[in-house]
């Protein structure tokens, strides 16, 4: 957990990288956080490493504004690029692909009945190719990590040219 990130106040854009690093593939949402945080430094930006946080990320989902959220999404095809956004999320959520993500179906349950969801939440993950305890990604999604950053970066930069352009 990146505690600075954590603890800091909220940023207009938030990114939540979750996953396992010691799961294989399902290390992605951290590995993508980091590489994003690489080639995105802005101070409007607040990188959470989540790690498999569950209701602990709840105060992160409710204090975000617009929230990108960096994950291992399950699929058929190991290494492709997934973006989902708004009515596409139950998709990520109903997958249960690893653990986590019954603690983000809480987190995102929990922050509608308190009326708090985000404004704007999308999704950028990979395929895995294989999750179980084994340290490190597989080829599939090693080869996806560009396209997956890519993808972020595009939704980063539409959200903070929209904050560029606020009075």
């Amino acid at each position: 957990m990146n505690d600075a990130q954590w603890d800091a106040p909220p940023t207009p854009v938030t990114v939540l990288g979750v996953g396992n690093p010691i799961m294989a593939d399902d290390g992605t949402g951290p590995e993508l956080l980091t590489r994003l945080r690489a080639q995105r430094p802005d101070p409007r930006v607040g990188y959470v490493d989540g790690v498999t946080g569950g209701m602990e990320l709840l105060p992160v989902v409710t204090e975000a504004t617009r929230l990108l959220v960096l994950d291992a999404v399950a699929g058929a095809t190991p290494g492709q690029v997934v973006r989902l956004s708004g009515d596409q999320l139950p998709r990520l959520l109903s997958g249960q692909l690893s653990p986590h993500q019954v603690g983000l179906l809480d987190v995102f349950s929990a922050a509608r009945l308190l009326d708090r969801e985000p404004e704007q939440i999308e999704v950028v993950g990979i395929v895995p190719a294989k999750v179980e305890m084994s340290v490190g990604l597989s080829a599939a999604v090693t080869a996806a990590l560009g396209d997956a950053v890519g993808a972020a970066v595009a939704v980063l930069d539409g959200w903070l040219a929209d904050l560029d352009g606020q009075p």
